[in-house]
C-alpha cells in the first residue's frame, strides 16, 4: 500500500455517511456529520477531517456520543440561546446553534448562542464560514471540558489545563471569498499530532514539552505515558495565547454553565453573529471589505514569499486542488478508518463500488 492515498470527496462522504448510518444516526444527522469530516479534509484541516471517525464510533459505542438525542433550548432571550444538545454529534450540535444564532441576528441584528452537552464538534471555521456566507460577520469560540483532554499546559506549565480552545471568525466579501480565520489558541490541534504520529514525522520545535517539562519533537512524547503537553500559541510571546485560551474558556464553557474542571466530555460552542445590514447597506460593507483585501495584497511581498495572502486563502486553494484531485490520507490512519467502519459492517470497497 502507497503512504498515502487520494479519495474522490463525493465516495468520501458516501463512506463516513453509511458508517455513521451504522452508528444509529437519522439519515439527514449522518450526512450532516459526514458533509462536515469530508468538508475539513477539502479545506487542509485534516485534523478534523475523517481522522475523527474512529474517535466519534468509539465515543459512541461508550455511550459518550448519543445519535439523534434531541437539540433543546435550555435557555433564551430574544438574541441569546443556551442549547442542550443531549450529548449528540457536536456537528448537530453546532449547525443547530448556527442556524439559531442566524435566525435570532436576522431579527435582532447580533446573537449569541452557547451550547453544553455537545460532541466533539469538529472545524470551528466550518460555522462561521457558513455564517459569512449568509452575509453575516461570525465569531466562533470552542472549549473543552477535562474530559476529552486538557492537552494544552498554562504559561510557565508542564501540564495540561486548557483544551486547544480554538477561535475562528469569518467577514463577508460580497461575492469574493469570506475573510476566514480559524485557529488554536495552542501551538497545535491535538489531532495534528495525532497525524504526525501515525505518519512517523518529527514535530515541528516549539510544539510540545515531555512529562518532564522539556522541549520535543517526538509525538509519543505528547502522549506518553506519561503524557506531555501542547505549548500556548505564541513561543516567547505564548502568554498571549494562554490568555485567548482563557477567554476561549469562559465563553465556551463557563458561559454555558461547564465546570473547567469536572471530566465530562465533549466541546463547548459559543457563536456570536452579526447581522451587517443593522450598521451600513451590505453592498456598502462589501465594497469596503473589498477594498480592505486589494489594499492588503497591494503590499509588495517580503523575501521568501511569493504574495500576501489574506486568512482563508490557503484553505479555499487547498478546496479547490482536492475538489479535483482527491482527498490524501495516509495509510496508516486510513486503516485505522477501514477497521473501525468493519466493525459495523461497513466496508470501503462495497461503497467503491457503487460508482
Amino acid at each position: 500500500m502507497p503512504e498515502t492515498l487520494r479519495f474522490d470527496s463525493k465516495r468520501a462522504n458516501r463512506f463516513c455517511n453509511a458508517v455513521f448510518a451504522a452508528c444509529g444516526c437519522p439519515s439527514a444527522e449522518a450526512a450532516m456529520i459526514s458533509e462536515h469530516l469530508v468538508g475539513a479534509n477539502l479545506m487542509g484541516c485534516d485534523s478534523h477531517g475523517i481522522i475523527r471517525v474512529c474517535q466519534y464510533v468509539t465515543d459512541v459505542k461508550k455511550g459518550r456520543i448519543v445519535p439523534g438525542a434531541a437539540v433543546t433550548v435550555a435557555t433564551e432571550t430574544d438574541n441569546t440561546a443556551l442549547l442542550d444538545c443531549g450529548w449528540n454529534f457536536g456537528q448537530v450540535g453546532g449547525v443547530r446553534a448556527l442556524q439559531c444564532a442566524m435566525r435570532k441576528a436576522e431579527s435582532y441584528h447580533i446573537s449569541m448562542v452557547t451550547t453544553r452537552r455537545c460532541g466533539h464538534a469538529g472545524r470551528l471555521g466550518a460555522y462561521t464560514q457558513a455564517a459569512a456566507q449568509q452575509g453575516f460577520i461570525a465569531l466562533g469560540f470552542c472549549n473543552s471540558p477535562p474530559g476529552d483532554g486538557h492537552f494544552v499546559a498554562p504559561w510557565g506549565g508542564r501540564e495540561g489545563r486548557l483544551s486547544t480552545n480554538p477561535m475562528s471568525f469569518a467577514i463577508p466579501c460580497g461575492t469574493s471569498k469570506p475573510i476566514l480565520g480559524d485557529f488554536s489558541t495552542a501551538q497545535t490541534p491535538e489531532g495534528k499530532l495525532r497525524l504526525y504520529l501515525n505518519q512517523n514525522r518529527a514535530l515541528p520545535p516549539g510544539w510540545i514539552v515531555d512529562a518532564q517539562g522539556q522541549p520535543s519533537t517526538a509525538p509519543a512524547d505528547f502522549y506518553g505515558p506519561p503524557r506531555g503537553a501542547i505549548l500556548p500559541f505564541g513561543g516567547a510571546l505564548g502568554y498571549r495565547g494562554f490568555a485567548l485560551g482563557l477567554l476561549v474558556e469562559a465563553l465556551g464553557g463557563l458561559l454555558a454553565g461547564t465546570s473547567a474542571v469536572k471530566p465530562v466530555p465533549g466541546n463547548g460552542l459559543a457563536l456570536i453573529v452579526i447581522k451587517v445590514s443593522a450598521f451600513l447597506p451590505d453592498a456598502e460593507f462589501a465594497s469596503l471589505a473589498e477594498e480592505l483585501r486589494s489594499y492588503v495584497k497591494s503590499c509588495p511581498p517580503s523575501p521568501g514569499h511569493e504574495e500576501v495572502t489574506l486568512p482563508g486563502e490557503p484553505d479555499f486553494r487547498v478546496f479547490d486542488d482536492r475538489i479535483a484531485n482527491g482527498i490524501p490520507v495516509d495509510a496508516q490512519t486510513w486503516q485505522q478508518i477501514c477497521h473501525c467502519a468493519e466493525s459495523l459492517g461497513v466496508r470501503w470497497d462495497g461503497i467503491a463500488a457503487k460508482d
